[in-house]
């Protein structure tokens, strides 16, 4: 097993655990004398000692800062809202792990769930994306967005990629333009209707298949971001 990593405060030569990470930690029965990482969110991640097991921290001593090298490539996927919300606490992890940057929530025709319901997720969210970075080495978690109507949305990146069930013929693989940042989207149940591939496209979007069959989403959230990786990075 490897050294287990949490999120904590590094300050001069020591570091605090606190918190729900500090929960983590007994959880994992870390104890004095052990090695651990430390991922203080501000780009950086050491190696120190523990050193003292309070009743609501862990202190320790910074042994040294372990080099590390942050992804460039940027990949922000807008996300049609499937009705059953837990979908998502499903895929945050994956999407983290792949390299997705940013997740925007997109209310779309087919989402049935309101935004207030939406908008409650967003916290448990954000935890997940936390807990998933100390996983795959990421230095800082998925950015979640606050919900938006598809007609609302504002893409960034000079690449956007729709994938679309209708789209039969062009796949990804044609795509010959190098870049450092790719907006994809992809629909919920039910699809996209052809009203919002038309709103896609005037927002710069080009459709693309991802084959003969009809995927679930969340198949179709990884084997898009998998594509989009291998075309592009």
């Amino acid at each position: 097993m490897g050294i287990p990593r949490f999120i904590g405060k590094v300050e001069d030569t020591q570091f605090i655990i606190q918190d729900e990470e500090f929960h983590h930690a007994k959880v994992r029965r870390i104890k004095k004398g052990y090695k651990i990482e430390i991922n203080d969110l501000q780009g950086n991640v050491y190696l120190g000692v523990v050193t003292d097991i309070e009743k609501k921290s862990i202190k320790g001593k910074i042994l040294e800062k372990i080099p590390v090298i942050e992804d460039k490539f940027c990949i922000n996927l807008f996300l049609g809202v499937p009705n059953k919300l837990s979908k998502i606490d499903e895929l945050i992890p994956s999407i983290t792990e792949i390299g997705v940057k940013r997740l925007i929530p997109v209310i779309t025709k087919n989402t049935a769930v309101k935004e207030k319901e939406i908008l409650r997720k967003i916290p448990k969210w954000e935890k997940i994306s936390l807990n998933s970075i100390k996983q795959c080495g990421r230095l800082f978690p998925l950015k979640i967005d606050m919900p938006a109507a598809i007609n609302k949305i504002s893409p960034t990146s000079p690449i956007r990629v729709v994938f679309y069930e209708k789209e039969k013929s062009k796949t990804l693989k044609e795509m010959k333009t190098q870049t450092d940042s790719v907006d994809v989207f992809i629909g919920a149940e039910g699809g996209i209707t052809d009203e919002e591939i038309e709103i896609l496209k005037n927002k710069g979007f080009e459709a693309f298949s991802l084959g003969s069959y009809i995927l679930r989403m969340e198949t179709a959230v990884v084997t898009g971001i998998c594509q989009v990786n291998f075309v592009f990075r």
